[in-house]
């Protein structure tokens, strides 16, 4: 029977055939170089367990392409805390745009992205601390023996952060600050090294995922907020063939993205792009009824540079396809 392997191990292994060369193996970190000709910077991998570690990258400066797809269908969540620098990742399909730095803790999923969603992620004079918790792995080493309902309740915490979103950016708090930096000071030398570590780490987990709860749970939008989302809706009506990111669009509406996103989902049901991709359609649907504009002229429009990509959403929200909606009502 073939041996499960990790989103750690299977984002390791694409690391090194692409963008890292190794340089030191050892039985609980491996050390990677980012190749020469890419940028610069240095990863250390620490494996506590099979399952649980982290990884530490220290003044990267390098930009990389990954496809979902490639990460074996993986589900998995990240927590970052970036020390220093700033590091970039724009989705291309999703249309998430998120930018970090010094201070901020991100939450990060690829549950709800497609196996062909392109993470470009770009990384200037970067440091930090990332956590990958592979899904499977949660059952086998923390959850083995509750399995079920653990799960459960790890799922509803997820939700709460996430929503439908894939990302959510907060500033550390000091206590969170501390411990992710701890976690650098460890030299496992001896086992009791090893397990105050390991011991850290778990602590890590639990204390950012109580505080991204608390983060999302305690937004209340104040007047001046719905006036803001409304002013973020209006912009999308007027921008869909080129419209802003979601970090882009906050700081036009003087908001944060998870506010934004909250309240989008609160006043209008939808989120940002949700309402984008509705407003899109209506706008084809017109364009089919009132123009001779072809298929690829209406989808250019309303903002897809693939005709391809408009028909099928054009038929997943009205159940038929822009060229079969346009012959039934010109027969009307």
């Amino acid at each position: 029977m073939e041996e499960y392997r990790n989103i750690n191990e299977i984002y390791f292994d694409l690391m090194e055939n692409n963008f890292l060369n190794k340089t030191v193996t050892k039985p609980t970190s491996v050390e990677y170089k980012v190749k020469d000709y890419l940028g610069c910077g240095v990863i250390n991998r620490i494996i506590l367990n099979k399952g649980l570690e982290f990884c530490v990258c220290k003044n990267h400066t390098f930009s990389r392409k990954l496809l979902n797809s490639q990460l074996n269908e993986k589900q998995f969540v990240e927590i970052t805390y970036c020390i220093d620098g700033e590091a970039t990742v724009n989705l291309d399909i999703h249309k998430d745009f998120i930018k970090f730095k010094k201070g901020d803790l991100i939450f990060y999923r690829n549950h709800n992205l497609s196996q062909s969603e392109c993470f470009n992620i770009e990384l200037k004079n970067y440091t930090g601390i990332t956590v990958g918790i592979d899904d499977n792995m949660l059952k086998k080493f923390f959850f083995s023996e509750c399995e079920e309902t653990m799960l459960k309740q790890w799922e509803k915490s997820l939700n709460v952060i996430f929503g439908e979103c894939t990302h959510l950016k907060v500033k550390a708090p000091p206590v969170i600050e501390w411990d992710m930096k701890e976690l650098l000071n460890y030299n496992f030398k001896d086992v009791t090294s090893f397990l105050l570590c390991q011991s850290k780490l778990i602590e890590v987990i639990s204390k950012s995922i109580n505080y991204g709860i608390s983060k999302r749970t305690d937004i209340t939008l104040t007047k001046l907020d719905k006036e803001y989302i409304c002013k973020a809706k209006d912009i999308l009506t007027r921008n869909i063939e080129y419209p802003p990111s979601i970090e882009a669009l906050s700081e036009m509406c003087n908001t944060n993205s998870y506010k934004l996103k909250k309240g989008f989902k609160e006043l209008f049901n939808k989120t940002p792009y949700g309402y984008l991709r509705e407003v899109r359609m209506y706008k084809g649907k017109y364009l089919l009824e009132n123009t001779d504009m072809n298929i690829s002229e209406i989808a250019s429009c309303v903002g897809y540079t693939n005709p391809s990509k408009f028909s099928e959403a054009f038929k997943i929200k009205f159940n038929i396809t822009p060229s079969e909606y346009r012959q039934v009502h010109k027969n009307i």
